[in-house]
């Protein structure tokens, strides 16, 4: 069973004005009731996503200014700089906004690539940007992960040479959702960043509740961290990250855009800002998925599935055992995974839902085993 995500996506937006009513109305009742845009039944664990996202701060931010949308952001940039700024500990002008982590990822690469043909990342590693990156003519340098599939900084270390343009390190990394200590991840972006530029993708850390090295990079120009909320904040959406960097490399990285901080709109850095306060809601997803995990390590060791435990909202399991083709079984059940072929084998990233959709996830699980 196949469905078009991007129809029912065009048409929940249709629906966008009614979303704080259904909000509202259950509120009462669940604190993090939220709107979902899904088609009946559909059960997306295929994106990484936060189900419990956007917050109702967020959700109020985006309704109170969506009117303001005939308006070009300008205005609204400074003040969410500050507050970005502000909640780690650096200044306005180590701060760049972006349309996601995605496209500070770009930016970075423009800058490496004008004068270096290779980059350094892990494998398995996040992927999604090496098509870009290979469209400008970049070169990669694959590290395969430890016996623990963590990234290996010794063996990435090793690899650093006069032809590297950027190291790219995912910690938590993804797909594995594996990470790295954040002091050995420190001595090795130092040592790194004497050689070549080094990015620090931080997308899960808040998962992880793993401290961030904002504070190193401003005080290096070739160390660069990239932030999202799409991901714990559940602003996936909205396409609202940015970039922590000396406030050198930040105004270099600028010159890449428009013009500074022009790919955010209004909403989504009303929804970003709000977000920031709402740390109710940050220690409540992280304390749910922590418990939706629990459930489905349970049935994957009373299945004998490998798989690794995570320190982020997806899991990856390996479905080697299993004879039937599992992604397409789920689909037939109206729940969407992602394939993964790693380590020499078949493997399965899962996103880790609600409670509710990780319980329909075991039990479809147990029964195509």
């Amino acid at each position: 069973m196949q469905y078009n995500r991007r129809l029912w996506l065009q048409q929940s937006f249709m629906a966008f004005a009614g979303l704080t009513v259904g909000s509202k109305a259950s509120a009462a009742n669940n604190q993090y009731s939220y709107a979902s845009a899904s088609p009946p039944g559909a059960i997306l664990l295929n994106a990484n996503e936060n189900p419990y996202g956007p917050s109702r701060l967020a959700q109020k931010a985006i309704m109170d200014n969506y009117l303001q949308m005939n308006r070009y952001p300008d205005d609204y940039i400074s003040p969410v700089q500050k507050k970005i700024a502000a909640h780690w500990g650096v200044e306005p002008s180590n701060i760049l906004m972006g349309a996601g982590s995605s496209e500070i990822i770009g930016l970075a690469l423009l800058h490496a690539s004008l004068n270096k043909k290779k980059i350094i990342t892990a494998e398995p590693g996040y992927k999604v940007w090496n098509g870009q990156a290979a469209s400008m003519g970049m070169d990669f340098t694959r590290i395969p992960l430890t016996n623990e599939r963590k990234t290996d900084l010794s063996a990435m270390a090793a690899a650093i040479d006069g032809a590297t343009g950027m190291v790219y390190i995912c910690n938590p990394n993804n797909p594995t959702g594996t990470f790295v200590e954040v002091a050995a991840l420190k001595n090795f972006t130092v040592e790194a960043a004497k050689k070549t530029l080094v990015f620090i993708d931080e997308a899960y850390t808040e998962y992880a509740n793993l401290a961030s090295l904002a504070t190193l990079a401003i005080t290096n120009t070739n160390i660069i961290v990239a932030k999202t909320f799409s991901k714990i904040y559940g602003l996936a959406g909205a396409r609202v990250g940015y970039a922590i960097a000396h406030a050198d490399t930040i105004k270099k990285l600028a010159t890449y855009q428009p013009w500074p901080n022009a790919s955010v709109s209004v909403t989504a850095v009303a929804a970003a800002m709000a977000s920031l306060d709402d740390v109710n809601f940050v220690n409540h997803c992280r304390i749910k998925n922590e418990e939706a995990k629990k459930e489905c390590y349970e049935t994957f060791h009373r299945l004998s599935l490998d798989h690794i435990p995570s320190a982020t909202n997806f899991i990856l399991f390996s479905i080697d055992p299993i004879k039937k083709d599992l992604v397409k079984e789920m689909e037939a059940r109206n729940i969407f995974l992602q394939y993964r072929g790693h380590f020499g084998g078949k493997w399965c990233r899962v996103t880790v839902g609600t409670n509710e959709e990780m319980k329909a996830f075991c039990k479809a699980l147990t029964e195509i085993v």
